[in-house]
């Protein structure tokens, strides 16, 4: 049997603020942007591959990232320092630039609500 990840729940404040964010800025492709009750139902889709995420509407008791440290999603590229640049010039903050760790490569960038991104290489 072959599994798979299809999609990652994200959870914000914005829902357009985060669509304007993961495709302006990141480069993602909307796949599905749909009514679900009183919001959206929004898929985006990385440049390249990967799973897809749904950009959900954070209401009362939803579980909101942690904006101390990296959180759910986690992003790889084939060259570290050139998604880097590339994403930087796009206008993506970066808390950590890409740095050689022990392990590999890593560095983190946040969204514009806060949250942090890991970001390492294949």
């Amino acid at each position: 049997m072959a599994l798979g990840i299809s999609q990652v729940a994200l959870y914000v404040d914005d829902q357009q603020k985060a669509v304007d964010f993961w495709v302006g800025k990141v480069g993602c492709t909307v796949t599905r942007d749909l009514p679900y009750g009183q919001d959206r139902w929004i898929e985006i889709e990385p440049p390249g591959d990967g799973a897809r995420m749904a950009i959900m509407k954070a209401g009362p008791g939803w579980p909101k990232l942690d904006t101390d440290r990296p959180n759910y999603v986690l992003f790889h590229a084939d060259d570290i320092v050139k998604a880097h640049e590339e994403l930087s010039a796009r206008g993506v903050e970066f808390t950590q630039p890409p740095k050689q760790e022990h392990w590999g490569w890593s560095a983190v960038f946040k969204d514009d609500e806060g949250n942090l991104f890991h970001l390492g290489q294949r």
